[in-house]
């Protein structure tokens, strides 16, 4: 490959990345998100991701302990056009109209609000007391997402990292008194807090990125506790394009997928299906003619969302769709061992390449080291 096709490479990605950016921007321009932070040290560690946030426009409110040197740091950056406003507050206060009518005002601006508690005690006897303030302050200031930085990376569970679990499964992990990284007292206190205030609620590591994982790539970081929203398995439409680019992105990057440019996605979108949880396009497929038969091709799911059952749900829809246009079989292609054996579990066989439609091998690149599978239609699908 000569270094001119690798350089272009290169750039496709970048500006790859930076639509998935540019997307997230869009999407939560505007939204407040609340942080606390177990201690001023981690707040540091996570300044970087909390400015990123201020250059995309989105609001946000932190909470913290009193340290003069992290004062020092957001006056340093202020003058240099960051828009931090320390703010030193109290618990009783917080409590109080007052504070929250200013720090409507300071968000009203443009400005962050950095809420400086010096009697914040997150690690200590009145953490739970001092979490349920800042809690219920935030949700009365309209915050979408309150983030809980600190040592945990998420929640883990028997050493697994859990990034979506339903509160289903969360009480589950509860009654059964599950190995966890967290107390279960301290996972039923944060489940407690979304319920009662309706607020999502992000475990996420004062690692520096962390943050900018979890609000602005598809892959996310740390764990999120949230309601029950509405599964939707829908067709795909024009307005779900940039959704659908951001989700192949990285199956695109690892060579999974072949590339697909904006514009070639638009013109097939029809042939596309999705599964969205409030709102957000979490998986996706596309069922492509090829007369008696069709391939199910472009399948991604957001890493978050994998393993969960829904990529499962939307390849059935579309098998669904296959019967009711008639087709005799459906095919599909795939570079990894574990997707093979995902198709197989649903009833698909391993077959020759050489046997799917002639137009498809017309073009298709041969040298890819793929595997063949093939599902009649009207066999019975399994599980």
């Amino acid at each position: 490959m000569d270094n001119k096709r690798v350089a272009t490479q290169s750039i496709d990605s970048q500006m790859l990345s930076t639509l998935e950016l540019l997307h997230y921007c869009k999407r939560f321009e505007k939204t407040l998100f609340a942080f606390v932070f177990e201690s001023a040290e981690q707040c540091a560690a996570v300044l970087m991701d909390l400015r990123v946030l201020i250059a995309a426009q989105i609001n946000q409110v932190i909470f913290c302990g009193r340290s003069d040197a992290l004062i020092r740091t957001l006056d340093s950056w202020n003058r240099s056009g960051d828009r931090f406003v320390v703010i030193e507050t109290t618990l009783q206060e917080m409590r109080e109209e007052a504070l929250r009518k200013r720090i409507e005002s300071e968000l009203a601006r443009g400005n962050a609000p950095f809420l400086v508690l010096s009697e914040l005690d997150l690690v200590q006897a009145h953490r739970e007391e001092s979490e349920s303030c800042i809690v219920e302050f935030a949700a009365r200031l309209g915050a979408e997402k309150i983030f809980f930085s600190g040592s945990q990376i998420g929640l883990e569970v028997d050493g697994k990292l859990l990034s979506y679990p339903t509160p289903q499964e969360v009480q589950d992990i509860i009654s059964r008194r599950a190995c966890t990284n967290l107390s279960l007292e301290r996972l039923q206190f944060l489940v407690d807090r979304q319920t009662q205030h309706d607020i999502d609620i992000v475990i996420v590591e004062a690692r520096r990125g962390a943050i900018y994982e979890e609000v602005f790539t598809h892959a996310g970081s740390g764990t999120l506790l949230t309601r029950e929203y509405p599964n939707i398995l829908r067709p795909a439409h024009e307005g779900d394009v940039r959704d659908i680019m951001a989700l192949m992105q990285p199956y695109i990057a690892e060579g999974s997928l072949k590339v697909m440019s904006e514009q070639e996605l638009l013109d097939s979108i029809r042939a596309f299906s999705v599964y969205s949880i409030n709102g957000q396009i979490v998986a996706a497929a596309a069922l492509i003619d090829y007369g008696e038969d069709a391939e199910l091709a472009k399948l991604c799911t957001l890493p978050r969302f994998q393993a969960r059952g829904r990529a499962q749900a939307l390849v059935r829809s579309i098998l669904q769709r296959a019967k009711e246009q008639g087709k005799v079989s459906v095919f599909a292609l795939t570079v990894h061992s574990h997707v093979g054996e995902f198709f197989e579990r649903l009833g698909f066989r391993e077959t020759d390449r050489a046997e799917l439609p002639v137009a498809w091998q017309t073009a298709y690149d041969f040298t890819r080291p793929s595997k063949a599978y093939r599902l009649k239609v009207g066999s019975k699908i399994g599980s």
